[in-house]
């Protein structure tokens, strides 16, 4: 920094003055520079993030994300369930997610650790008794696979779901029931916000522990709107709670249409004015103005000889004076491709394909429609491996592999672990795609369990039934084509001989 005459001047005569001077001149060239620097920065700021005229009126929270979740719930669920009972495209992006990623249902293949195959072999036998018949539901209505239909269904249409464990009694094959419950019920009158001695929090019906552990949930007795609003605690360990996390410390989950609803209702309001409009176009409406005769006073009818309606073929006399003029509905410009971009916002918003959402395939190609497929596809296997299976069944089938150990199924040390099989993918063109998964095979790019599963199969399932026909074909001396053992390029006059020389 340079000083000037004057403050050389002002120094010598006054040093303490001259001294005041050259800090304020210091500060000065401070201020100087972190306005430069302010100014550079508004130019490179970000324009979302500007309060220009243009987002003045852009209104933004800064909320955490419970209290977002907690004051809108409420409302979003129930438009979302009024949505799917009057509105048909809301309702099939529900069945849509639901159908893809749970379909027929998501099923367990038990592994041993530590018990005997025979163990395995009850474990899985007591599986097939208690998952596929509906005395698993606390209801008594659905099989544990119909069950996964209805979680999904329920995550999907009002944002969560709760899933409350039932203890059987010794009677029971396998004691132990599921209740399917809707978030509801959970009681969120149960609240104090502030930490205890005991480290722990009532929030909104929740019980949490400072190191971020659920210890339990205040749970209605009976839906609150039906008989009454008591409610008990029930532990964690009894309670799965499913719903999409979206934001880190999420501790509700939102319907899946939260961000699509206005513009279903803006749909549905659209579509009810046009039919509205079409009715009064159909109905042909008719006015009858009456002009004044020739003494100047209006032109008087009886009532038996007024026109009120026009039927087909009909001929009518006005009487003197009536003219007859007819309305014509005003046309709505657009209207088709106000449908369609909606439809695209909602299809984004639950995260399906358009022609899914819609039925429409009217401008679909080979390719088009497999790259919709694909990319839906993704949306599934998310909501398959980073949902339904982590947060549901591998939070379920300990209760199973405890209710097994309590009537002595297998024993209390081993130990169980569990993979699951997803359904099975729709192939678009299905000789190609496994004309590739072939070649993928060969190239060992993928397992032959990984594939199998792929398609919807149980590999320790589809093994026993391939042992099982060749044991067949072997019996009656059969040599078919499908049996991978021969090779359909070779004559087959000795099938016996074939498979003699397979077996050696």
């Amino acid at each position: 920094m340079k000083r000037n005459f004057v403050d050389k001047f002002v120094s010598f005569v006054n040093p303490a003055a001259g001294l005041s001077r050259l800090k304020a001149r210091a500060q000065m060239t401070v201020a100087e520079r972190h306005l430069s620097e302010f100014e550079e920065a508004e130019r490179r700021r970000y324009d979302a993030a500007s309060k220009s005229r243009l987002n003045n009126e852009w209104f933004s929270g800064e909320v955490s994300v419970n209290t977002e979740i907690l004051s809108a719930l409420a409302m979003l669920r129930n438009r979302s369930r009024d949505l799917c009972r009057n509105n048909g495209y809301a309702i099939q992006g529900v069945r849509m997610i639901k159908n893809n990623v749970v379909g027929t249902g998501i099923i367990p293949t038990p592994r041993a650790e530590g018990i005997s195959k025979s163990q395995l072999k009850k474990l899985k036998t007591a599986w097939e008794d208690w998952a596929s018949v509906t005395e698993c539901d606390f209801d008594g209505m659905s099989t544990f696979y119909g069950i996964q239909s209805l979680v999904m269904k329920t995550v999907v249409e009002s944002g969560e779901c709760i899933i409350r464990r039932v203890y059987g009694n010794s009677k029971q094959e396998i004691p132990l029931k599921l209740q399917i419950l809707e978030g509801d019920f959970i009681d969120g009158s149960k609240h104090d916000g502030t930490w205890q001695s005991d480290d722990t929090m009532l929030f909104y019906g929740i019980k949490i522990h400072r190191d971020g552990t659920r210890l339990g949930y205040w749970i209605y007795k009976s839906h609150p709107n039906e008989f009454g609003l008591d409610s008990e605690f029930v532990p964690a360990k009894d309670i799965v709670h499913v719903y999409e996390v979206e934001r880190p410390g999420q501790i509700r989950g939102v319907p899946f249409s939260s961000s699509v609803m206005g513009k279903l209702k803006d749909l549905g309001d659209f579509e009810y004015a046009e039919l509205v409009r079409m009715k009064i176009a159909a109905s042909f409406s008719v006015f009858i103005t009456e002009d004044a005769i020739n003494d100047g006073s209006p032109a008087a009818s009886p009532n038996k000889d007024r026109l009120t309606k026009i039927q087909p073929g009909m001929i009518a006399h006005l009487t003197p004076g009536q003219q007859i003029q007819t309305a014509q509905p005003p046309n709505v410009e657009g209207g088709e491709g106000f449908v369609k971009n909606n439809l695209r916002s909602v299809s984004a918003g639950f995260g399906t394909s358009y022609e899914g959402l819609t039925n429409d395939y009217s401008n679909v190609n080979f390719s088009s429609g497999r790259m919709g497929r694909m990319e839906f596809q993704g949306q599934v296997e998310h909501l398959q491996y980073n949902l339904m299976i982590p947060r549901f069944c591998n939070k379920i089938f300990p209760w199973f592999l405890e209710a097994c150990r309590l009537k002595g199924i297998i024993s209390f040390e081993g130990k169980v672990r569990v993979s699951w099989t997803a359904p099975r993918k729709q192939m678009i063109d299905p000789y190609k795609e496994i004309q590739a998964i072939k070649e993928k095979l060969r190239a060992g790019l993928a397992s032959w369990t990984d594939v199998v599963k792929e398609f919807g199969y149980v590999p320790d399932e589809l093994l026993e039934e391939i042992k099982n026909d060749k044991e067949m074909w072997d019996k009656l001396g059969l040599a078919p084509t499908i049996d991978p053992r021969f090779d359909s390029n070779r004559p087959l006059e000795k099938p016996d001989q074939l498979m003699e020389e397979d077996q050696k």
